[in-house]
């Protein structure tokens, strides 16, 4: 697999909802670059999403559920069967393939080492809530229109991120691979109020292949049920003895 898609991919398990939308607290002006990060234990939610490359269309259904810094478990179902199911934790990733009884396990070790990309819980779990992937670290920031901008790397990948001047919200994040100068433009909108807590509930991502001159790939995200859990939820996860590890 082309290592910017699957980058691509733990991208696009991300999270949000349609509950009532933001008001007032968009309408602060700040100089000072203070990303609204929101606050929970558990949260659980549902969504749609639609894949597109090369007239291949797929859509389905995702459910969510996340213990802040510890668990994100995912259950994605097709014409109301369940076909996958994903385990993420602080040590690895872990897939059930239901439709071939299939297993996967990787550390973000090994994950790291396959595509050369700094694979960890936090940065997967900073997609999912819509936060910054590379964290802010003194780097000059501009004022573009209604953003605030600035740039970090890591390995051979370049962060061009955009927080939004009343949102406060990463917005829109561009990531560039130096290497085969392909792209992903991932745009986060249609902010909403979940318990007082800030979410995307459209998420956009393109890849765009530069060097293979292939056709891009566009992914949508639409979440449409959200919660912030007031207790512990379950994780149910475990490997049928049939099942063949990959």
């Amino acid at each position: 697999m082309n290592k910017l898609v699957f980058v691509c991919l733990i991208l696009m398990i991300a999270l949000s909802s349609c509950n009532r939308k933001v008001g007032a607290i968009f309408g602060k002006k700040t100089n000072n670059l203070e990303v609204v990060d929101p606050q929970f234990e558990y949260m659980s939610a549902k969504a749609k999403f639609k894949f597109n490359h090369d007239g291949k269309k797929i859509s389905a259904t995702a459910n969510f559920r996340i213990k802040k810094d510890s668990v994100i478990w995912i259950s994605i179902s097709g014409f109301g069967l369940e076909g996958a199911r994903v385990l993420i934790n602080t040590e690895n990733v872990r897939i059930l393939d239901k439709l071939k009884k299939q297993y996967y396990e990787y550390t973000f070790e090994e994950l790291s080492n396959v595509y050369d990309f700094d694979f960890n819980f936090q940065m997967i779990q900073s997609v999912i809530l819509g936060n910054l992937i590379e964290p802010y670290k003194k780097q000059r920031v501009e004022k573009r229109d209604n953003y605030f901008t600035y740039t970090a790397s890591k390995g051979v990948y370049l962060f061009e991120n955009y927080i939004g001047a009343k949102s406060m919200k990463l917005e829109k994040v561009q990531v560039f691979d130096e290497d085969t100068k392909n792209s992903i433009s991932v745009n986060y909108s249609d902010f909403i109020l979940v318990d007082s807590q800030v979410f995307p509930n459209e998420i956009l991502a393109i890849i765009d292949y530069e060097a293979a001159k292939k056709p891009n790939t566009e992914i949508s995200i639409s979440y449409n049920k959200m919660a912030i859990e007031n207790g512990p939820i379950s994780f149910p996860f475990s490997v049928p003895n049939k099942y063949e590890r990959k």
